[in-house]
């Protein structure tokens, strides 16, 4: 003869109440952090505080902002190049966040000509590197040109 089983027990029944007490107060922690982190926070507070990549936007009539970098090759043309860590061992956001640095001392775009050498041996050696800030204009959400700048540049003796 079958028994019928058992009826489903529900999850907060299953939990002791000390368990329950830790899951509340680790939720409440979290909440917290989370309310703290998006009113006060910035990217450092991640995932705390608002990653602030993607929470804002470009304005209507406003500019994107971009990075670049421009190689000189042994002929002495300059080619755009790949900021990015299997080229020049640093991505485009380490570049961004270190472009005061780069504006303020130069020499040290050397490292990354360095970096390209060590990384991408069997590709012609630079011989200078630019990093250039590019703006691209919006009208209306719409693209209506480029400008851009040289913010710093190094080249080998």
């Amino acid at each position: 003869m079958n028994t019928p089983p058992d009826p489903p027990v529900a999850w907060h029944e299953r939990l002791r109440p000390g368990s329950r007490a830790a899951r509340l107060l680790v939720t409440a922690a979290a909440v917290t952090l989370l309310l703290t982190g998006t009113a006060f926070g910035d990217d450092d507070a991640f995932p705390f505080g608002p990653f602030r990549m993607y929470s804002t936007s470009t304005p209507i009539n406003g500019d994107v902002h971009v990075l670049a970098l421009a190689a000189r090759l042994p002929d002495g043309t300059w080619k755009p190049a790949t900021l990015d860590a299997p080229v020049v061992g640093l991505t485009r956001a380490e570049a961004e966040g270190q472009a005061p640095r780069f504006q303020a001392h130069p020499e040290l775009l050397k490292q990354l000509l360095d970096a390209h050498d060590r990384l991408r041996p069997r590709e012609p050696r630079w011989t200078g590197v630019r990093l250039i800030q590019q703006y691209y204009m919006l009208r209306n959400r719409l693209y209506v040109g480029k400008r851009e700048f040289t913010i710093a540049e190094w080249t080998r003796s």
